[in-house]
């Protein structure tokens, strides 16, 4: 509930014309930005980013309509636009804010049980369990203040709110604004900041679980070599059930893998083997590589009998001894040194494959930190002046009021460019799209995609 002097001096109007239609200029330019961003570059089109679509539609919102009739309030003095557009713009204001808020506590509920609960969690995290989430989100925010706004003055039976102002009939008693300011702002953030605490805790505990896992398997001692020997060696076994589960998850790699090795398998009898074997190839590859020299010593001594069979089988058809197990030998050789290939490649393909998740999930929680930064510090001036308010009603004066509800408008302002400092991909689209440079773009080919044409014009 403000009440603005009707009479500004002309440099002030300036100075507010030019502060605020800028800010309005860079908001409404920076989240149409987003949007076209996310409709023209697919990489972009995530889970994560959908619920950012949602924010940059409320902000985008807020920028073109509360902004400038705000400001136009504030140079004024009082409203002068009649008692049905002061109901609709506030219920726009509120609406797109309050959208804003609960997109915000979406978005950290949704990283909350992706890092805690990502093997059940991440299976139904799906777009279109996305787009249930966000529809909920604008619904709640439509369902609590429209209604009211629009309404409140028949349910009354009066409206007393004067002419020449604008504000919301409900909100006249401080008690009543502080109780929304509550449940608007204070709960939401604390919701946010236990969520986001929880958050850092759970990272910071799989690192040191990281951390264990490589010190633990990063090799074979002696020592260790000897407990094999005696029968024990249950970290080993662990570590190759480890090897193998990694594997199996990635079982598609393998396989692509796989057929790009066919033609080198293919012309060796005794290897001819289908994709789905190969995994177990790649299981023994990785048990040598945990175990170290004990495992490739056993494995020697199988080849040893297998080529001793061979030889007596040979010697029986009048073949020497020495040419047959000189051929059973090479042949083994090039079986050996085409599996220990197949599981470097394999290895590789999937360490990029983590190192890429692990880019995406540093992405997500750099853009979620930085957008409830931006939150906090321009939604808490204004919501600490209602506190103040509360006890004290004529503490703050009108121009702090209208400075502080500005600063939450700036929240909008703020958002895309936490989206381009944060994430690469969100940077180099605006980038390209603000120098008419993104068709072209499209038309070439990434790295990625240079990379993997021309490793299927290599010679097999």
């Amino acid at each position: 509930h403000q009440n603005f002097s009707p009479v500004l001096r002309p440099l002030k109007v300036i100075i507010i014309v030019f502060l605020t239609g800028s800010l309005s200029f860079v908001t409404v330019v920076g989240n149409i930005l987003v949007l076209v961003s996310f409709k023209v570059n697919k990489s972009l089109k995530t889970v994560n980013n959908y619920y950012l679509l949602s924010l940059a539609f409320a902000d985008l919102t807020i920028g073109t309509l509360s902004m400038n009739l705000y400001t136009t309030y504030i140079i004024m003095g009082q409203w002068a636009l009649g008692p049905v557009v002061c109901d609709l713009w506030l219920a726009i204001d509120y609406v797109a804010s309050n959208a804003s808020v609960m997109n915000l506590l979406v978005i950290s509920f949704d990283r909350y049980f992706s890092v805690t609960r990502p093997l059940t969690y991440r299976a139904k995290r799906t777009t279109k369990r996305a787009m249930t989430m966000i529809g909920l989100a604008w619904s709640i925010s439509f369902i609590l203040w429209a209604p009211a706004i629009l309404f409140w003055q028949y349910i009354v039976g009066e409206r007393t709110v004067q002419p020449n102002e604008c504000y919301i009939q409900f909100l006249s008693e401080p008690i009543i604004t502080f109780c929304t300011a509550i449940a608007a702002f204070y709960l939401p953030v604390s919701i946010m900041a236990i969520l986001f605490w929880k958050i850092y805790q759970e990272t910071e505990k799989r690192a040191k679980d990281i951390q264990g896992l490589k010190g633990s398997g990063s090799g074979t001692n002696p020592s260790q070599a000897q407990n094999l020997d005696n029968g024990g060696g249950k970290d080993a076994v662990g570590s190759q059930r480890m090897s193998s589960i990694m594997l199996l998850e990635n079982q598609k790699c393998c396989r692509t893998l796989c057929f790009q090795f066919s033609a080198f398998w293919t012309r060796f009898p005794a290897s001819n083997r289908s994709c789905n074997t190969t995994t177990s190839t790649v299981e023994e590859a990785e048990r040598s590589s945990v175990n170290g020299d004990m495992a490739a010593a056993s494995e020697m001594n199988k080849n040893s009998q297998h080529y001793e069979s061979i030889k007596v089988q040979k010697g029986s058809d009048g073949l020497t001894p020495s040419s047959s197990l000189d051929q059973s030998v090479a042949k083994a050789t090039r079986d050996a040194v085409l599996a220990k290939r197949f599981a470097t490649k394999a290895k590789i393909e999937i360490n990029k494959r983590k190192n890429e998740k692990k880019a995406n999930e540093k992405k997500a929680a750099r853009t979620l930190s930085a957008i409830l930064f931006a939150f906090i510090t321009t939604w808490l001036p204004y919501n600490i002046m209602v506190l103040v308010n509360t006890f004290c009603q004529d503490c703050i004066p009108e121009s702090l009021w209208a400075l502080g509800y500005w600063l939450c408008y700036v929240n909008s302002t703020v958002n895309p460019m936490c989206y381009a400092l944060c994430n690469k991909t969100f940077r180099t689209t605006f980038r390209d799209i603000l120098i008419c440079q993104w068709n072209q773009n499209r038309k070439k080919p990434n790295f990625n995609q240079r990379q993997a044409v021309g490793s299927r014009k290599e010679p097999r």
